[in-house]
């Protein structure tokens, strides 16, 4: 199968250890390789239809360490559609309202009946027939700047693509990294979070030729500036952290190393101060009661707790008389999901 990478860090990085990491499953993955990533507005893009392993360019870039960005995109290929060659290795890209857009994909799709419009596939892949589809879709609806009412419109629009097939996909606009997870299970995306303090993690993979101690391990605070934290996306784990899963249909999109939109559990800032403020409350708390712990506007408390509602991460008290968009309708956390709750505080807080 294919294999996606992603990354989305607050300051610009090397990519050394998940780029060495992820290489190495290209000895499943034969059929082609490829690393973007964004030195500034432009997009650069390394790819190559031979097996990462085997490619003079692969090891250059894994021991290069003048390149640095905060978002990086990987891809190794195994052929399902499409010829092995240049034109059908990940990533792709095109320009959209002065932005570089690059896409890679995991999965197989019976794309015939995406519409293009002016965008149309150089290679043969369903992968590259996707993206020109998304990129129509988001030509359509205008979308120069991202805003929330944009990411609930592409998490539809995604599961409406997820029909057609299987369906993994990391892409960016060089700001933002959007990671969308199969709806029905497929290869689901995981990401860690990597912040400070660090400590040592344990590769998974025995043979990658990287500074270990005599126990496997390598010490990440030698390797990252104390003021660095963000995530890594991948296919599957590559080291001992305490990776998460995607849930089935889940778009998450990464910003500067934050998460600030997902479909399906709290984005940082707005919604988990939200979500800290009631469930820390020890009875139900109303919306001017949220506003007044957290600092936020009414206006931006109700369209946490809207969209904290829809999550299903909170209920409204049945006693109200009010709407839930009212000051004094009040809310708890839904009691089977507080041990879910009590994680992500602790992972937000870095307790």
């Amino acid at each position: 199968m294919c294999e996606l990478l992603g990354m989305s860090f607050n300051l610009p990085v090397n990519p050394r250890i998940s780029f060495r990491g992820f290489r190495l499953r290209g000895k499943y993955n034969r059929d082609g390789w490829g690393l973007a990533f964004y030195p500034d507005e432009s997009a650069q893009i390394f790819k190559e239809p031979i097996k990462a392993g085997e490619s003079a360019l692969s090891e250059f870039l894994k021991n290069y360490t003048e390149i640095r960005s905060k978002i990086f995109i990987g891809h190794v290929r195994y052929a399902s559609r499409g010829g092995i060659s240049h034109k059908n290795t990940h990533p792709f890209s095109r320009e959209l309202f002065g932005r570089e857009y690059v896409f890679a994909h995991n999965g197989n799709l019976e794309y015939k009946d995406l519409e293009l419009g002016s965008f149309k596939p150089i290679g043969e892949t369903d992968s590259e027939h996707a993206f020109c589809h998304l990129l129509h879709c988001i030509k359509q609806r205008k979308v120069v700047d991202w805003k929330e009412e944009d990411f609930e419109w592409l998490a539809e629009k995604l599961i409406e693509i997820n029909k057609y097939g299987s369906f993994n996909c990391i892409f960016s606009d060089g700001t933002h990294l959007f990671c969308y997870s199969d709806k029905n299970g497929y290869n689901n995306l995981r990401f860690v979070h990597r912040k400070p303090p660090y400590g040592k993690i344990k590769l998974l993979d025995d043979d990658w030729d990287i500074e270990l101690d005599k126990d496997n391990f390598i010490d990440l605070s030698k390797e990252k500036e104390p003021e660095q934290t963000g995530y890594i996306i991948a296919t599957r784990e590559l080291t001992d952290e305490k990776w998460l899963k995607f849930e089935p249909g889940e778009l998450i999109v990464f910003k500067d190393g934050r998460i600030i939109y997902s479909n399906k559990r709290p984005s940082e800032g707005m919604e988990m101060d939200v979500l800290i403020a009631i469930r820390r409350s020890p009875h139900r708390i109303s919306l001017r009661e949220i506003s007044n712990k957290t600092g936020r506007s009414m206006e931006e408390v109700t369209r946490a707790v809207r969209s904290l509602l829809k999550k299903k991460y909170i209920r409204q008290d049945r006693r109200d008389v009010v709407e839930w968009y009212e000051e004094s309708a009040t809310f708890y956390t839904e009691p089977s999901r507080r041990r879910e709750i009590d994680e992500l505080m602790s992972s937000y807080s870095g307790d």
